[in-house]
């Protein structure tokens, strides 16, 4: 990033700050909220989803748009679409986090014997206990396809710091730093991130 970018960014943050009356010496401490960055993670899933189609897809073939719709009572909000040129076909494509400190290398497992993770489908951001009511779930048609990534499967659930931690079931950590191919948990953060 060269210092033109840095300079837009920070003006960008400013005005932002400026607008919505947020106290700029607290910024990182709004961010950092445990009940904000959920939400910001969450966003960042879909704008990460967005960037990857559009530089999986071929242009010439598909459109792919990421609309900021504010979610209206009755209607799904949207993450993505990827729409076929040539046939007009739309897919609803959806990002879905994995379930904090759900990995699992399957040893264990009764029904997937493989390394699996579990992703998080429900409707309710702010109450996880309203996720298997009838209100809750998602109706058949609401998307086609999900993307997701095991970097949230990877850090342990249950944790109160601000600290992402790693799991600690040590088999699935040698299983994931050996999948992987990594050193670091950085390393390692950023390759479930891209996967």
């Amino acid at each position: 990033m060269n210092e033109r970018e840095l300079i837009r960014i920070g003006e960008g943050i400013l005005n932002y700050c400026k607008m919505y009356d947020v106290p700029i010496a607290y910024l990182m401490d709004i961010l950092e909220d445990p009940k904000v960055v959920p939400m910001i993670r969450g966003k960042a899933m879909e704008f990460n989803g967005f960037m990857l189609l559009e530089s999986a897809l071929s242009r010439s073939n598909w459109s792919v748009q990421k609309l900021n719709l504010n979610p209206q009572p009755g209607f799904l909000d949207e993450d993505i679409t990827a729409t076929h040129k040539r046939t007009g076909i739309i897919f609803k494509v959806e990002t879905k986090s994995s379930v904090r400190g759900s990995f699992n290398i399957g040893e264990k497992s009764r029904v997937i014997k493989k390394p699996h993770f579990k992703v998080k489908c429900h409707r309710s951001r702010s109450n996880i206990k309203l996720a298997g009511s009838s209100n809750d779930k998602y109706p058949v048609d609401a998307f086609d396809v999900i993307i997701t990534n095991p970097s949230n499967a990877i850090i342990q659930g249950g944790t109160i710091g601000s600290e992402l931690e790693l799991i600690h079931d040590k088999k699935a950590q040698f299983f994931l730093f050996a999948h992987y191919k990594v050193n670091s948990v950085e390393e390692l953060r950023l390759r479930c991130s891209m996967d």
